[in-house]
């Protein structure tokens, strides 16, 4: 027996971030679905990362995620005259979570700051943290006026982790923010022989696509209308496919994916994993992503793709929103993209976009403005159109209040 879904969609309600790689300040409101429209080198994947460096942090420590990062100067926010703006970066991440008692949502939030020490010396140190519920303090909490005149040692951990043992909403937050998931597809760890033993891999798609085959072989056993409804959006996005299937070897401990297709002769044949295209891995990857168990159980609050519409036909993209729009249902979803033709779909919304652009100065994020907006009220312009035509650009950031800093 499956479990009943436990999730709240939105997961992250509200994301803000000063001063993080391309990232002067932004301020975005997030719903089930985003899709973070704009230019290559926008900033997109700057924002994706603002989050999951909360989610990295928490799962080793800043200083390795730094380290992994090239180094704190790397991930500072930079003038166009290539100095540093800022000392340090700050992220803050309103998120909901379930009040089990009330059997309604909790407000959260969860601030981190990271910067050089102000003391001097030139190494990190962790300079404000704090998780509120409520509009109230929880646990164990850093800042810097609390600090005063006492000096704060780097330690290369961060302190949630010592306060969600002994307060249920804090744990709650915590181990959702953990389970965020980070996808960037790649091919060859689509089409790979899993090796990795079952009981290792388990049904959790691997943020590279790693572990494709348990994941579909998973969802067939387990989940099969999820299984059907992959293999659906397959056989309308793929010419003759019928769909893809994770083969278990038990004897080898080992799994690979096999496609089926329809011959002329109206006859379904299995095509070996060598020879799918790269196209067709990718979609079944972004699928996969999209309904692997735990995302459907609400165990995974959140799935972030970057660019799911990469070696796809663009007339076929259209049906891959409704993908996006049915699993968010059961998830959060947020994807990065530079295509219009994903947006080619009666069910695009303006309210799920969030544009993101670069005139070079540092990226601006935010709804659609005020102008792009009309165009699209006044039937001028498309939602994809306008993204063709270079109009779609970002309302200004909000300025932050201090009656906001607590989250709604």
């Amino acid at each position: 027996m499956t479990p009943a879904p436990v999730t709240l969609t939105p997961f992250l309600t509200r994301v803000r971030v000063k001063n993080f790689r391309s990232l002067s300040e932004c301020d975005v409101r997030l719903g089930p679905l985003t899709v973070l429209a704009g230019p290559n080198a926008a900033g997109k994947s700057n924002f994706i990362d603002a989050i999951r460096f909360v989610r990295d942090a928490l799962r080793s420590s800043p200083g390795q995620v730094l380290e992994s990062r090239g180094g704190l100067a790397e991930v500072l926010h930079r003038s166009t005259e290539g100095s540093a703006q800022a000392d340090s970066f700050t992220i803050r991440l309103d998120a909901q979570v379930p009040d089990r008692v009330a059997g309604t949502a909790l407000h959260t939030s969860y601030h981190l700051e990271v910067g050089f020490d102000p003391r001097g010396g030139g190494l990190p140190v962790l300079r404000g943290e704090e998780v509120r519920v409520s509009g109230g303090w929880r646990g164990d909490q850093f800042l810097p006026a609390r600090a005063g005149e006492a000096g704060v040692a780097w330690r290369d951990h961060i302190l949630l982790p010592r306060s969600a043992p002994t307060d249920a909403d804090v744990n709650a937050l915590y181990v959702r923010l953990r389970e965020m998931r980070f996808h960037e597809l790649l091919t060859p760890a689509l089409r790979v022989v899993d090796d990795t033993p079952a009981s290792s891999a388990g049904n959790t798609l691997g943020e590279r696509g790693e572990h494709l085959p348990r994941v579909l072989s998973a969802l067939a056993r387990e989940w099969p209308w999820a299984k059907e409804t992959i293999d659906g959006y397959v056989s309308t996005m793929v010419d003759n496919a019928a769909g893809l299937d994770g083969v278990e070897v038990p004897e080898g401990d080992l799994a690979f994916v096999v496609g089926r297709f329809v011959g002329g002769d109206g006859l379904t044949s299995r095509v070996d994993r060598r020879s799918l295209s790269e196209g067709t891995l990718r979609l079944a990857g972004v699928l996969a992503a999209l309904f692997q168990p735990k995302a459907l159980t609400g165990e995974i609050p959140l799935v972030a793709i970057e660019e799911p519409e990469v070696s796809l036909h663009p007339p076929m993209l259209g049906a891959l929103y409704d993908a996006l729009l049915a699993a968010s249902r059961n998830t959060q979803v947020m994807v990065t993209t530079q295509s219009a033709d994903l947006l080619d779909n009666a069910s695009a919304d303006p309210g799920h976009v969030v544009v993101v652009h670069n005139e070079g100065s540092g990226t601006s994020i935010g709804p659609i403005d005020a102008a792009g907006r009309h165009l699209l009220d006044e039937g001028v312009l498309t939602l994809p159109e306008l993204l063709r035509s270079g109009e779609l650009r970002p309302a200004p950031t909000p300025v932050t209040t201090e009656q906001e800093e607590a989250p709604e």
